[in-house]
């Protein structure tokens, strides 16, 4: 398969060495394309404020880069690629300060389409963050949330976990590329997420390792993705206060599972409820965020038409009055309404007339914030 042009360009310049987020939108803005750029002479690159080093970088690596190869990879490997540029990049990756200009991923991407809620927490999961899991995340998956962590050891593979034995969709953000799947370990339940009609992503291409500091890069688009965060064990130093600070800093909700004062594994969760996180008690504490509400044991997701999957689709990211879903969709007010209705008793959305949002945490000196330093 032929790459587009310009995907062709973008995955080549992604590759480029120094190459991150806001450098990548700075080239994208100096050029008219990245094939010009691609193409731009040294003096060209230095005049858009690249040092000297940084652009005998550059040029080494257009020379040494085959783009048809490069594509190839891609290829061979199964993967598929998204742009920031892309209509369905996800808008709320989007509204970050640096979101990532590629994602490569496997599976479903229309998991995204749905509103997603980061699960997080430490390594070291006890039997007390276990019971956690399994008291919210099924209650939350089955609402029609999708769950997105990190793949990795202890509390993110249990979420991933507790999500696909509900029956939900799970998105899986990796710290390195796809065909580098770590943990070694959690292999198996990556490719278990694909079968399942989940979903893994990263910005990092194929052949890149888990490097330490990829992995607050990951922690970023966790955060992103979703509307909330939930973080449900964290000592006092660890990798989930920090895609909860992040999420703070998009202006998202946090929301933390309160516990025992003696534990090691709560320290980092009883403090940002100090700070201000919403305590997780129930999954209606979560689903109140998102304008849904929690499906009883009994109550199996209903198979969704695609008018209904447009209307869920609008209010991912915000709540909208039903006369803005009408216009949007370019249908009478009558027919929206009585589909609202519909997946109001279904319990995927909550008040199918008016939607009410629900104020964040302020982003106010001495908050969440000040709990983990910057990154």
């Amino acid at each position: 398969m032929e790459a587009p042009e310009d995907l062709a360009y973008w995955i080549a310049w992604h590759r480029s060495p120094k190459m991150g987020a806001t450098r990548f939108a700075h080239l994208r803005r100096a050029f008219p394309s990245l094939k010009d750029a691609w193409h731009a002479k040294a003096i060209d690159l230095k005049q858009i404020g690249f040092d000297d080093n940084l652009v005998q970088e550059l040029i080494l690596h257009r020379q040494q880069t085959n783009i048809e190869k490069s594509w190839q990879q891609i290829n061979e490997l199964n993967l598929n690629v998204v742009t920031v540029a892309d209509d369905n990049y996800p808008n709320l990756l989007k509204q970050i300060s640096d979101p990532p200009p590629l994602l490569y991923y496997r599976g479903n991407w229309s998991c995204l389409d749905y509103p997603a809620l980061a699960a997080v927490g430490s390594r070291q999961i006890t039997s007390y963050g276990q019971q956690a899991v399994a008291k919210l995340i099924p209650a939350l998956a089955q609402s029609g949330l999708t769950i997105v962590s990190g793949l990795a050891y202890g509390v993110d593979a249990a979420c991933h976990q507790a999500t696909l034995q509900a029956g939900g969709k799970t998105a899986g953000v990796l710290a390195c590329g796809l065909d580098q799947i770590y943990p070694a370990a959690n292999r198996y339940l990556a490719q278990k997420i694909i079968d399942s009609g989940g979903l893994l992503l990263t910005e990092f291409p194929p052949g890149v390792m888990p490097l330490t500091h990829h992995f607050p890069l990951r922690n970023r688009i966790i955060a992103g993705l979703c509307r909330a965060t939930l973080v449900i064990e964290a000592a006092a130093v660890s990798g989930a206060l920090i895609t909860a600070k992040l999420a703070l800093e998009y202006n998202r909700e946090v929301f933390a599972v309160p516990g025992n004062i003696n534990a090691p594994g709560s320290v980092g969760t009883n403090e940002l409820i100090k700070l201000g996180a919403m305590p997780a008690l129930t999954a209606d504490d979560i689903l109140s965020a998102y304008n849904l509400t929690a499906a009883t044991p009994a109550q199996a997701r209903p198979t969704l038409d695609k008018l209904s999957e447009q209307i869920l689709k609008l209010i991912v990211d915000e709540p909208l009055h039903s006369d803005d879903i009408a216009r949007a969709l370019s249908l009478p007010a009558g027919d929206i309404i009585a589909k609202l209705t519909l997946l109001e008793v279904a319990g995927l959305i909550k008040d199918s007339a008016i939607y009410i949002s629900r104020a964040t945490l302020s982003n106010k000196p001495g908050g969440l914030a000040t709990l983990v330093p910057q990154c």
